[in-house]
């Protein structure tokens, strides 16, 4: 199914895949990937969109974010893609374009699939082999949720007080493959990541339909 425009409820979750062109590198050293982190709390604190769950790749950054605003998720992506892009072209003299033209993103059920997403997001190094667990991982929000160590990057909490020991134990199971392919169905096109009633939500609140994909949604939510 193709893509739809871009469909942002200011006051929800929202899961957002930027990559590199071409999915080539973006990030080449611990520097660059420190100033992607520095620009993302400047924009997202300048644009209020609190930033609940990251992971920057080599060619690729997920994000959890809640945005404010309805163009409060834009103007931060805005900032940091044109202030790292500058940054990368003059320190590595190059010139051209760094990113894919367009970052993908979903409206986020908070009340069944924020953990879900949020687990997505930070067993990425994981899956792709380059850490044995997701706190291990240097660039993402997986050591500041599972060990509570402080992250100046978090604008919001995943969870409150004990819900932290759930989330620890839902971090220790891999996600399932089904659930890896909708959170990425969904993501690349667009549309609300929840249960039935929350897209009717979503329909009602945006004033636009979203069909629904055949593959269908995670069988269980946050303690799956």
């Amino acid at each position: 199914m193709p893509r739809i425009a871009r469909a942002v409820a200011s006051g929800f979750p929202h899961h957002v895949v930027q990559r590199g062109n071409n999915r080539e590198k973006v990030f080449f050293n611990k520097e660059d990937k420190d100033k992607y982190l520095s620009l993302l709390k400047k924009y997202s604190d300048k644009w209020n969109s609190p930033i609940l769950a990251y992971c920057l790749m080599s060619n690729h950054v997920h994000l959890l974010a809640r945005p404010a605003k309805n163009e409060s998720l834009y103007k931060m992506m805005q900032g940091v893609t044109l202030c790292y892009t500058q940054y990368i072209n003059r320190t590595c003299k190059r010139t051209g374009r760094l990113w894919e033209s367009r970052y993908h993103s979903c409206i986020i059920d908070k009340e069944k699939y924020l953990w879900a997403v949020a687990r997505y997001i930070e067993q990425n190094p994981v899956r792709a082999k380059i850490a044995k667990k997701a706190e291990d991982y240097s660039y993402s929000s997986a050591k500041a949720h599972i060990c509570g160590t402080k992250d100046e990057i978090l604008g919001e909490m995943l969870f409150e007080g004990r819900q932290r020991t759930d989330y620890i134990e839902l971090m220790k199971a891999n996600i399932k493959e089904e659930d890896i392919n909708n959170i990425r169905d969904y993501t690349r096109n667009g549309r609300p990541f929840g249960s039935e009633s929350f897209t009717e939500k979503m329909e009602q609140k945006l004033d636009r339909i979203f069909k629904l994909r055949s593959r269908g949604r995670p069988k269980k939510g946050k303690g799956q």
